[in-house]
Parts: C-alpha cells; sequence; structure tokens
C-alpha cells in the first residue's frame, strides 16, 4: 500500500513562506490605489528575508518534488494502482467492464494515458480529461459526470415510439417491399441511423446515449406498447452489434430489433 499523502506536509516551511509572501504581496499590489507607505514599508520588510530564505530552501524542495514524481510513477506503473482505482470506482457506484487503461462504464469510456499523466472521459464525440490521478479523487471525479447521466429520467414510452418509426423505414429499407410487414429483423444499427439521420440529432443523442438507453430498455419489465411488442435479438460477434452493459455489469451484444403487431392492428 503506497504512503504517498499520508505522511502529512512534506514541505511545512516552505507552504508557510510562499503563504505569508502571498499575502504581503496582495497588500503591496494596492499600494499603487492605496498610497499606503506605511504598510508597504512593513510588507517589504516582512517579504525580503522570506525571499532569500526560499532561494535558499528551493533546491531542497525540487529535490523532494522530484523524489515524489518517482514515487508517484512508480506507484502508477504497479498492479496496486489498478486494484486501487478499480476499488475506488466500484465504491463510488460505477458499473463497468474492461480492463486498465480502458473502461466502458455506458455511456462513458474511460481511458488512462500513463504516457500524458492524464485520464479521459468520452461521450461520443464530447471528451473531458484531468490529470487528477489519485484513485480517489479521479474516481469522485468519474462519479460526479457518470451520476448526473444516470439522473436522466428513462422515458421508456417515449423510446419505444421512436424505435417503432425508425423500425418502420429500416424495415422498408432492408427487404425492399412496398408494404410493411412486421415481425421482421432489422439491424440495430439501422435503427439508430435513422433515429438520429439529422447530424443535429447525432450530436444530441449520441451512440453512447442509445446504447445506455438500450440497456434500460433490455432490463424493462415488459418489452409491449399498445398491440407493439419488440424483440432483440443477440449475437456473438460484438463488431456486428452495439455492446450494452446491464445494471449487474454484464455484457450482451444486441444486433436487430424485431416488432410484431398484434393482429387487429393497422
Amino acid at each position: 500500500m503506497s504512503s504517498i499523502g499520508k505522511n502529512g506536509d512534506r514541505f511545512p516551511e516552505m507552504n508557510a513562506a510562499v503563504n505569508t509572501l502571498s499575502k504581503s504581496w496582495h497588500v503591496l499590489r494596492q499600494t499603487e490605489q492605496t498610497w499606503n507607505l506605511k504598510s508597504m514599508q512593513q510588507h517589504l520588510e516582512k517579504i525580503r528575508p522570506l525571499i532569500r530564505q526560499l532561494a535558499a530552501d528551493w533546491d531542497m524542495a525540487d529535490k523532494g518534488l522530484t523524489e515524489l514524481a518517482t514515487e508517484i510513477r512508480r506507484v502508477t506503473d504497479s498492479p496496486e494502482y489498478i486494484a486501487n482505482l478499480e476499488r475506488a470506482l466500484l465504491a463510488s457506484g460505477i458499473q463497468f467492464s474492461g480492463s486498465f487503461p480502458s473502461y466502458m462504464m455506458p455511456p462513458f469510456k474511460l481511458s488512462i494515458s500513463l504516457d500524458n499523466d492524464e485520464a479521459r472521459l468520452a461521450l461520443g464525440r464530447k471528451n473531458e480529461r484531468t490529470s487528477d490521478l489519485n484513485p480517489d479523487k479521479l474516481a469522485k471525479w468519474v462519479s460526479i459526470r457518470y451520476k448526473k447521466v444516470l439522473s436522466r429520467k428513462f422515458n421508456a414510452p417515449a423510446f419505444m415510439k421512436d424505435l417503432i418509426e425508425a423500425y418502420r423505414f429500416a424495415n422498408l429499407l432492408q427487404y425492399h417491399d412496398k408494404k410493411m410487414v412486421w415481425g421482421r429483423a432489422v439491424p440495430i444499427t439501422e435503427i439508430y441511423d435513422l433515429m438520429t439521420i439529422k447530424a443535429s440529432s447525432r450530436q444530441d443523442y449520441p451512440k453512447q446515449f442509445f446504447v445506455f438507453d438500450l440497456g434500460l430498455f433490455k432490463e424493462a419489465a415488459t418489452l409491449e406498447l399498445d398491440r407493439y411488442r419488440f424483440e432483440l435479438g443477440f449475437a456473438r460477434n460484438p463488431s456486428r452489434a452495439m455492446t450494452v452493459v446491464d445494471s449487474s455489469g454484464r455484457e450482451s451484444h444486441i444486433s436487430s430489433l424485431t416488432i410484431y403487431l398484434d393482429e387487429g392492428g393497422a
């Protein structure tokens, strides 16, 4: 277990001097507006010895920071770091799949680049980056964004209506028929393409959101709406499907959608 960050402040004298210097410098900067020469002189007398002391202490601080960087890199390059990060993610309530340095947590993808000293959380084309690689801090950073998306209210009826509309067109295009025939499978990728045929729609509703909603839809108690019944097809080959992760973290590869219309429907 790493002791980084558990030994208190490594540079107490340096921190005290810098804090005092910062406060005095703030007062000195105001002299042009205040014309307070007495205060200026007092703070100059306080700053001068601090400057000399900082110059004398800097080599030691520089060496200490270099040693700290080496220690941090040793930890981040070890299995210990991976275990602590994954433990912190789970403790934050984040379900994920994959392995270091790339994790899927629909609708996000978390990628960690130790070469660039950063982590990237991607949602479609949009992504955010942080260089705070401490496992607890990184997990908290991810958790805030992850839970914000999960708080979106999933409107199952509206989602099913969108699926029906896209399915109508996809069915006709897939089978080249003039008349709609229900109960035939169409690729799930075609459904998404038709739901986001406008570029603006695709930006507002990236594929990761669709996959996330598809996972919620898959776990719904019933896949029915009025006279329509929905059936998801699954594939063994992920390259020909959309991979969704359920609330237990299990992956499934959805390849097609079939919608049945009960007799008597239009």
